[in-house]
């Protein structure tokens, strides 16, 4: 017989050695519960990379969109472009041409670029899709008995142009543009192109007394929203400056406002011109398109960027604009938009030039009134770019 002391010992070895095989099991319980943990929220950050390279080449792309061959290879490359600046596991995040999609509708018929490109239908293109499948290596789940060591993320993004904003509600200055040119039609809505804010037929300023720029008023429809608002010059100088935010319909009927406003037009456009991170100024500056070929390219917060409304006195004219005389015209309507820079700041005195560079397509606050008509010249309208998700 087995004296009691040997079985004593026997079952203590027992017990040491289960002890260590549910110590063993529930470490690899613990690391796998960690790493579940660890791994879940790497991989929501990765997601989140990802969501946000998509989302950014998405809004990208459809900036780009202009209706033409040209515009879906441009949403291309800007769609790219902006997915680099992104990083996924620490590598930058590279989208594919076949990653990027294009439809007339938000929801189906999307076709890779190669697909638009010379079938006739780039006029029709609305929005962009961007996406991104890409996978990636686990840290410590992989411990657990079946599970893999890697894991597949994707995401995808959807945007869009809204229609055309035939109201405008990011503070329009209360200026209007002639063409340099010195023709009777604003027909030459080419960035780079170059504008006086003085309006006179002909872009014939002779006439026109010094420091009178025929400033619009825009009072009136500002004091309708129940905006703060007089017509004196500290209501201009802050128009100008971007203190102030009103929305203008097209069509919208004001007048203009005969007179010496050097000043507040000085200080107002100066105030703007500040307020940028990029002060510097081009001037005389023969270079077509200063604003995407140099302002661009460094520092900016296109705070020297702005909406300019073209006005006529007639409502939206059926064909080419005409200006008309100099003096108080009341009323004269809105019949268009168009985006500007604003290369240097204007000089001291009483009545230099203002001038802008136009600019093109740009961003805006406002909506689309569908009672409104549309006109059928004039520069491209600025409109909003919609995310979906």
């Amino acid at each position: 017989m087995m004296s009691p002391l040997r079985a004593g010992n026997r079952k203590v070895r027992t017990e040491k050695g289960a002890i260590l095989f549910v110590v063993a099991a529930g470490m690899v319980v613990f690391i796998g519960m960690a790493g579940l943990a660890i791994d879940l929220g790497m991989l929501y950050n990765v997601k989140t990379d990802l969501q946000n390279a998509t989302d950014a080449a998405a809004l990208a792309g459809a900036w780009k969109l202009n209706g033409t061959d040209a515009g879906i290879n441009a949403a291309v490359a800007s769609a790219q472009a902006a997915a680099n600046k992104y990083k996924f596991n620490n590598n930058p995040i590279s989208l594919a041409s076949s990653d990027i999609t294009f439809s007339a509708v938000r929801d189906s018929g999307y076709q890779t670029a190669g697909a638009v490109i010379g079938a006739g239908t780039a006029s029709t293109i609305k929005f962009v899709r961007a996406e991104k499948a890409s996978t990636m290596e686990l840290a410590l789940i992989k411990v657990i008995p079946g599970v893999g060591g890697t894991q597949n993320v994707s995401a995808n993004a959807v945007a869009g142009q809204s229609p055309s904003l035939n109201t405008i509600c990011d503070a329009v200055i209360p200026l209007s543009p002639i063409p340099q040119s010195g023709g009777g039609t604003m027909d030459l809505y080419t960035p780079g192109y170059y504008y006086t804010f003085r309006m006179a037929p002909q872009n014939d300023v002779s006439n026109v007394g010094s420091g009178n720029y025929l400033i619009l008023d825009l009072c009136d429809a500002l004091q309708q929203q129940g905006l703060p608002c007089n017509h004196g010059g500290s209501t201009v100088r802050d128009l100008l400056s971007g203190a102030v935010e009103g929305c203008i319909t097209l069509n919208t009927p004001i007048c203009t406002k005969p007179g010496v406003a050097a000043g507040p037009v000085r200080q107002g456009l100066n105030d703007r011109f500040s307020q940028d991170t990029n002060q510097t100024e081009y001037t005389n500056d023969s270079a077509v398109d200063v604003y995407h070929t140099q302002y661009t390219q460094v520092a900016h917060n296109d705070r020297r960027k702005f909406i300019v409304p073209f006005v006529s006195t007639t409502p939206i004219p059926p064909g080419p604009w005409t200006p008309f005389d100099n003096g108080k015209n009341c009323p004269v309507y809105v019949f268009s938009y168009g985006c500007f820079f604003l290369r240097e700041r204007v000089p001291g005195g009483n009545g230099g030039d203002v001038q802008g560079e136009f600019v093109g397509e740009c961003s805006a606050s406002g909506y689309f009134d569908p009672t409104v008509t549309p006109p059928s010249v004039g520069p491209p309208i600025p409109k909003r770019i919609v995310l979906y998700r």
